[in-house]
């Protein structure tokens, strides 16, 4: 973000040249003419180029309010309100700019990076269209230029626009995830291996390729990859970490809890790791040692809503839970709810933890997912003990139907915890990469 300000204040420089009045003139010329809005919007300029956005901020808004209609410093107003982490002003500001100047690329820009920021990827993909080759162009923009057009599935305008930016740092892996969607695993590998050999110390491109080789059934060449990496970064925990998982999915859990510590040694500030660990310890059956490795995930990364979740997970799986571990378990969910409410399990946990709010609990988990099969066996059970069989009949035929489609098969946690996005896998099952 900070090239967009550097390109911004070179835009306004180009206005404002040594022979311009210098800021004390104009502070005086303002004294004189407090009602010009030219003068203000050139002090805010003059505040620009000394970075002090919160006085530019003055101006501009000065000059604004003297001339509503005054865009190119209403412009400048939502673009200081941006660098000022006042999105919401800006983008108000922006699209104010907008209805009458349709064709300027700058507030589409920005409203496009608004609609990424809060993950609406149709309206930001929209609006970085409208903004043409200004962020098309920006290599600092590719990331959410370029996840907008994935989000949307429009994998060929993401292959294109890599295509043009593939020699940047996070150009080929990239790439390569636009070719995996679009059902080119050649192309994707290809890229991926590019990507290590654009940069053999990038620990990102190994776990890139680490993890599409797992996505598509080869976790013997995605731990060789690892490998590989550790031979040149040793001391990296997000590869460590990485070889921990793939360890987790072939079934050593020795050689993966290892990992996982390995990697909480290298990175002391990382959750992830003790998460993973604590994972392993549950699926294990050793419910104590779960409990303290994500009490102390809980420590370092307090405002993760899985931490909360495990937690409280863990802390149930005492056959004989005592009073004070069931109300130290509702309160580990009560703050996972308040962090992430659209999280079906943490209702359903809650629920069995909780019978007086075990109704609104698992109706909580089935608005966000209807199919969740142990809230429709519960909340079933639950409708039998209190005489409503027509409900209960219902739930009950709902989750047979559920699990007859799960085939009794249902994710490991630990997969569910890994670092990164996971390719998705080609349609052709049968295909791995090399």
């Amino acid at each position: 973000m900070r090239v967009l300000l550097v390109l911004w204040m070179f835009a306004l420089a180009g206005g404002y040249t040594q022979q311009s009045p210098s800021l004390a003139s104009l502070l005086e010329l303002h004294r004189s003419e407090p009602s010009n809005p030219d003068v203000c919007q050139q002090i805010g300029i003059a505040y620009i180029q000394l970075q002090q956005l919160d006085k530019a901020e003055f101006f501009f808004r000065e000059a604004v309010r003297l001339n509503p209609h005054f865009w190119a410093a209403r412009k400048n107003l939502a673009t200081v309100l941006w660098f000022l982490d006042r999105k919401a002003e800006s983008e108000r500001e922006f699209q104010a700019v907008t209805i009458v100047s349709p064709n300027d690329p700058v507030p589409h820009l920005y409203l496009g990076l608004a609609a990424h920021g809060r993950r609406e990827f149709a309206v930001a993909k929209m609006e970085f269209e409208k903004a043409g080759e200004l962020a098309s162009e920006n290599p600092e923009l590719l990331t959410a230029v370029v996840e907008s057009y994935l989000a949307t599935s429009d994998f060929e305008k993401a292959r294109l626009l890599l295509e043009k930016h593939k020699d940047s740092a996070a150009g080929w892996p990239m790439l390569a995830e636009a070719y995996d969607r679009i059902g080119k695993p050649e192309e994707a590998y290809r890229a991926y291996s590019r990507a290590i050999d654009a940069d053999p110390d990038s620990e990102e491109a190994y776990v890139a390729l680490a993890e599409f080789a797992s996505a598509h059934g080869n976790n013997d060449y995605a731990l060789h990859i690892v490998g590989r990496g550790l031979e040149r970064r040793p001391q990296s925990a997000p590869l460590t970490f990485e070889r921990g998982i793939l360890c987790a999915l072939q079934g050593d859990r020795g050689q993966a809890e290892a990992s996982f510590q390995e990697a909480a040694r290298l990175r002391p500030d990382w959750a992830l790791p003790l998460m993973a660990l604590g994972v392993s310890k549950l699926e294990s059956g050793d419910a104590a040692q779960a409990t303290a490795a994500f009490q102390k995930a809980r420590a370092i990364d307090p405002g993760d809503y899985r931490v909360h979740f495990l937690y409280a997970t863990a802390l149930s799986r005492d056959n004989h839970i005592s009073a004070g571990n069931r109300a130290a378990a509702i309160h580990a969910l009560h703050q996972a709810i308040q962090l992430n409410s659209k999280d079906a399990r943490s209702y359903v946990l809650l629920g069995q933890l909780n019978p007086e709010s075990a109704e609104a609990d698992w109706k909580a988990a089935l608005k966000i997912e209807p199919e969740n099969a142990t809230a429709l066996y519960q909340l079933g059970l639950l409708y039998q003990k209190q005489g409503k069989a027509a409900e209960a009949k219902q739930l009950l035929e709902k989750f047979r139907l559920v699990k007859a489609k799960m085939h009794g098969a249902e994710e490991s946690l630990v997969q569910i915890l890994r670092v990164g996005q996971r390719p998705t896998a080609a349609s052709d099952s049968s295909t791995r990469a090399r």
